[in-house]
């Protein structure tokens, strides 16, 4: 037992998500996407690659939906394979649980025509969506572990501070920035930050990860962007995948989307 500070037990929810086999979540391939963002290409680039790389584990931290064109099929896919979910506050906007005011412009139109496309089964699928997940052995959230639904950004190592006060496991997943980024605290309460597409995680720290996005990345990379948790070698890699750029924003043009949306796919930003 390297990754957990305490013994995992069978209410962990990587040990019970997806499937009845009797699995030790300690010795699990758990492949972790964010911020789909309707973008059906990058999803299905990111879901071929979890396939090669044999997890038995997916978790998604959120935003299914808003910015791309294939909202409906995203959400589909997404609750088709991934074993654990939660909201993020695109999901909850389209949804109808939070207030259009806390978006900008462009993504309250991407918003209103989202709502435009999806039906009553899928908000009632998005709005069910839980705003975190925590177990043993890890915490899963779209975007930190104290106040989910105000949705802070963690982008320093103050921000990062508060969510490690919050934390009862040695490792959180988040999304909504967009930006890669890991966290790392100490046994003596020091915390670092690091950029690095791969960590090795050690049992006498913890981490916050940021797996990017999937369908919106805004780190000045275009590819599309998943995270790869071994826990049997208590590995963490960032892997970023090239996907067919062009397809989406034919289809975001197609529907009128705003032309900012479109454009900024090809730079990653």
């Amino acid at each position: 037992m390297v990754l957990f500070f305490v013994e995992p037990d069978r209410r962990d929810p990587l040990f019970t998500a997806g499937s009845a086999r009797e699995e030790d979540p300690s010795l699990l391939k758990i492949g972790i996407v964010s911020d789909i963002h309707g973008n059906l290409e990058a999803l299905e680039t990111v879901l071929g690659s979890l396939q090669e790389y044999g997890v038995e584990r997916i978790l998604c931290l959120g935003d299914l939906v808003g910015y791309g064109p294939d909202p409906v099929a995203c959400v589909e896919r997404i609750m088709d394979t991934a074993d654990i979910v939660v909201a993020g506050n695109h999901d909850q906007a389209v949804s109808g649980l939070i207030d259009m005011d806390r978006f900008n412009t462009q993504a309250r139109e991407a918003i209103e025509w989202t709502r435009t496309q999806t039906t009553r089964e899928i908000n009632d699928t998005l709005a069910g969506l839980p705003l975190t997940v925590s177990g043993d052995s890890m915490t899963a959230v779209h975007a930190a572990p104290f106040e989910p639904e105000a949705w802070h950004y963690l982008l320093t190592e103050a921000e990062a501070r508060r969510g490690f006060s919050f934390l009862k496991n040695p490792v959180c997943f988040v999304g909504h920035s967009h930006i890669p980024l890991i966290f790392i605290e100490d046994r003596d309460g020091n915390i670092t930050m690091e950029t690095a597409a791969s960590i090795h995680l050690e049992k006498d720290k913890r981490y916050i990860i940021n797996v990017g996005s999937v369908g919106q990345p805004r780190d000045n990379d275009a590819r599309t962007c998943m995270g790869l948790w071994d826990t049997t070698a208590s590995e963490f890699v960032l892997e970023r995948l090239p996907y067919p750029v062009w397809l989406v924003q034919e289809k975001m043009a197609r529907f009128e989307l705003p032309v900012s949306l479109i454009e900024r796919l090809s730079f990653g930003i």
